[in-house]
């Protein structure tokens, strides 16, 4: 049987997520730091492994750890929610994400900085959006599930914070990403959520070398929409870290 999220139904549960993320939402500092830099990367037809899609494990996120080099210094330490993120998949985006995102950076000995960013969320389908794994399947019916995952990354620049806070919740941040424009379902079409919060450039000047080292995000359908027909996780990770596998299909 096709079922349908309805508009109330779903509202209840992005409300619940971002209730369970949060400390107090504070304002939104640095509110216009937006760019397409600090996203997951794209999918390639080819970065995808079809097997064990019904019971597909992630790899340990493992790699999401703090530098262990010498004389390395914390200097930023924030929260914030995201909201209406479009996620990217082999052949398009195909989900909206709500998600808590935790960053902290460290100014190494060298005077170059490391980032860890981790994410604690949701994802929502839309029926008729592409499938992530593939990018092949049209989805039987609006569905939702779980996010684990982030990155480590390495760049050099200058750490200028300004006003902005330096620990603690910095607030709500609304990418703008739509149903509508997932539906589109090719890269081509879409746009990609609009305003996504860039924190190296709310943070940081004459920023270069940006360099994800290590990243993974692990997803896995809700067992409410779960059926000897779906397909129930998708590991969407790095090379280096595992690779892609599984995939979400309704």
């Amino acid at each position: 049987m096709t079922r349908t999220i309805h508009a109330v139904v779903l509202a209840s549960v992005l409300i619940l997520s971002v209730l369970a993320f949060s400390e107090t939402v504070g304002t939104s500092y640095a509110s216009n730091a937006f760019s397409d830099r600090d996203v997951k990367p794209k999918q390639l037809k080819f970065d995808h492994d079809e097997s064990h899609e019904k019971k597909n494990v992630c790899p340990s996120q493992s790699f999401l750890a703090e530098p262990h080099s010498k004389g390395a210094k914390q200097i930023l330490d924030i929260s914030y929610i995201a909201q209406n993120d479009e996620d990217s998949g082999i052949g398009g985006y195909w989900a909206l994400d709500h998600f808590k995102e935790h960053l902290k950076v460290w100014q190494l000995a060298n005077g170059t900085f490391y980032a860890l960013k981790s994410y604690d969320g949701i994802f929502v389908t839309p029926a008729g959006g592409l499938d992530p794994g593939t990018g092949t399947h049209l989805q039987n019916e609006s569905s939702f599930g779980e996010i684990t995952g982030g990155y480590v990354s390495t760049m050099v620049g200058t750490f200028t914070p300004g006003a902005n806070p330096t620990n603690g919740n910095i607030g709500t941040f609304n990418y703008g990403g739509t149903m509508t424009d997932i539906l589109h379902n090719t890269y081509g079409s879409q746009t990609g959520a609009p305003d996504a919060y860039d924190w190296t450039s709310a943070y940081f000047s004459n920023t270069g070398n940006f360099n994800e080292i290590h990243w993974g995000w692990s997803y896995k359908l809700d067992p409410e929409f779960q059926s000897s027909t779906s397909a129930n996780q998708w590991c969407n990770y790095n090379v280096a870290d595992g690779g892609n596998s599984g995939n979400i299909r309704s």
